[in-house]
């Protein structure tokens, strides 16, 4: 099979983004079965029509439609706020970086110190160095790790007590493969993130492109999921019945795909240990899905020619950018062993079509899936930048508390 046999089925030829936005725009409130037909072409899912609730002339809602495509509820509750204030906020982002360098004209350590310098840093944060990581216990890793603690008497002290976590969370960070660090980068999230779930939220620092170009960085992050399958657990004082839970933001969802994808290839019982993925604004098709070539230069937190470079710093070699280690878009997934998962995006998202386009496959071979598709939400949206803190990036983040403690509670329950 060609490269486009690979992707999953595209609603009438084009890209979901198209399809989503298409249906947004519509003027009309409902559809038929041979107007849904139409719209979803091949992508067709005859289950969401069949179950689909529908008025007395048999048409489905354009908010059926939208929430079939992942758009959470918090967005007709009023709880992600209005996109009015999105769009408000998107505008002023776009407005600001006008004139401001863009990705691909700065240099690395350029790059690199400029996110530093927005560094906050945490006392709750341990930090500690493993020489036995990997498969073969050879590899050196750097850690960053939070866990959770009792904050009721003595919220801002390092040394609110610890209490006992139910599950240990390695998340692979962003930065387009060339920048960012487990230390600093997202210490005040990742600290929220622990207590709340009562989970260790463990970050490894992986080398860096140019001057580490694919594949460095993946090699690093599967040594540190290694580390964990064997040995995370004893280190952090969790049960052995306790869950492992892997997930990745922007390069590190790539990364995260990938490693899971290594794992089940070794056809060991590696990747069964991994209970379940949370795979955050990914790009998993490294030369570029049909969103990131139709976003242009949008100075809305990266522009399709600052992807570009990210991709010619991680895999300079064009023809291997197919291959699934690189671009875990194109993996053939019947074949691997996968955990359910929970997906991530905004509608203004370059990367938009890497994340839906993933959920298909990832649904299609039979592994459970989520899909949270937030309208208005850039890159980043209720992780880092301009929506951290809005509405709707609050509405986000919270969701993804929520997919994740749903999933520790029904692990607990079969567990009991």
């Amino acid at each position: 099979a060609d490269d486009a046999d690979r992707r999953p089925p595209t609603a009438m030829g084009v890209a979901w983004s198209v399809l989503i936005a298409e249906i947004d725009a519509s003027e009309s409130s409902s559809v038929d079965e041979a107007e849904c037909r139409l719209l979803f072409g091949d992508a067709f899912d005859e289950e969401m029509w069949r179950s689909a609730p529908k008025d007395d002339a048999g048409r489905v809602t354009k908010r059926t439609l939208l929430q079939h495509l992942g758009w959470p509820s918090e967005v007709f509750d009023g709880r992600s706020g209005t996109r009015e204030e999105a769009r408000a906020v998107n505008d002023a982002a776009e407005t600001a970086a006008r004139g401001t360098p863009h990705f691909y004209e700065l240099s690395p350590d350029a790059a690199r110190d400029a996110r530093r310098a927005s560094y906050v840093h945490s006392a709750f944060r341990e930090d500690f160095e493993v020489s036995d990581a990997g498969d073969d216990a050879s590899a050196t890793i750097a850690f960053a790790a939070w866990r959770p603690r009792d904050r009721r008497t003595n919220p801002s002290s390092p040394e609110a007590p610890l209490v006992k976590p139910r599950a240990l969370y390695l998340l692979f960070h962003g930065g387009g493969w060339v920048f960012g660090d487990a230390k600093g980068l997202n210490d005040e999230r990742l600290e929220e993130m622990a207590d709340a779930l009562r989970v260790v939220v463990l970050v490894p620092d992986y080398r860096k492109a140019p001057e580490r170009p694919f594949p460095a960085a993946l090699d690093d992050c599967e040594a540190a999921a290694a580390w964990c399958e064997t040995r995370a657990r004893a280190y952090f004082g969790l049960d052995e019945t306790a869950p492992l839970l892997i997930g990745g933001e922007s390069a590190g969802g790539n990364l995260c795909a990938a490693t899971l994808l290594r794992r089940s290839a070794k056809k060991s019982e590696a990747s069964a240990k991994w209970a379940f993925a949370n795979l955050v604004y990914g790009i998993y098709d490294v030369a570029g899905t049909p969103s990131v070539r139709r976003f242009g230069d949008r100075r809305l937190v990266e522009t399709a020619r600052d992807l570009a470079y990210f991709a010619d710093c991680y895999c300079p070699d064009v023809d291997s950018r197919t291959s699934p280690e690189v671009s875990p878009l194109f993996a053939d997934f019947e074949k691997q062993n996968l955990p359910p998962a929970s997906f991530v995006v905004g509608t203004e998202d370059a990367l938009v079509d890497d994340t839906v386009l993933m959920f298909e496959k990832w649904r299609a071979a039979g592994n459970g899936a989520t899909l949270d598709v937030w309208p208005e939400g850039p890159h980043g949206v209720g992780h880092f930048g301009i929506h951290a803190t809005t509405k709707l990036g609050r509405a986000c983040r919270a969701k993804v508390l929520e997919r994740i403690g749903a999933f520790l509670d029904a692990y607990a329950y079969r567990n009991a």
